[in-house]
């Protein structure tokens, strides 16, 4: 599992450090005619590069981990989650302090033009 302060390399972008790491309170239970039960771990990480690869920074990640018969083994694609989980990591991301006050000002406007169209 990823830990806060980890340094790490992507292949084609370079360093960077983890910054902070938002997770599920418990992993999600599911199901898998091959494998049976399993657990998803989603998670949603805060990273710095060395050198980032563009002017919008790529400073969030969302790795996850699969635990099937007691063994974990990282994702390898694109996570697919519900929108209990997502809400979930956001909250604890936004509690944590991941993103700028004008990222949650326009998030937040976003949301309630959503919600009360004029």
């Amino acid at each position: 599992m990823i830990k806060e302060g980890q340094e790490k390399k992507a292949k084609y972008w370079g360093r960077f450090i983890v910054r902070k790491v938002a997770r599920l309170n418990e992993p999600i239970e599911c199901y898998s005619e091959e494998i049976g039960k399993a657990l998803f771990n989603p998670t949603l990480v805060k990273i710095e590069w060395d050198k980032s690869p563009s002017d919008d920074k790529h400073e969030f990640w969302l790795p996850y981990w699969i635990s099937v018969k007691g063994k974990e083994k990282y994702g390898q694609f694109a996570p697919m989650m519900g929108e209990r989980s997502f809400l979930e990591l956001l909250q604890n991301a936004i509690a944590q302090g991941f993103f700028s006050e004008d990222f949650l000002q326009r998030l937040g406007q976003a949301i309630a033009e959503k919600l009360d169209p004029k």
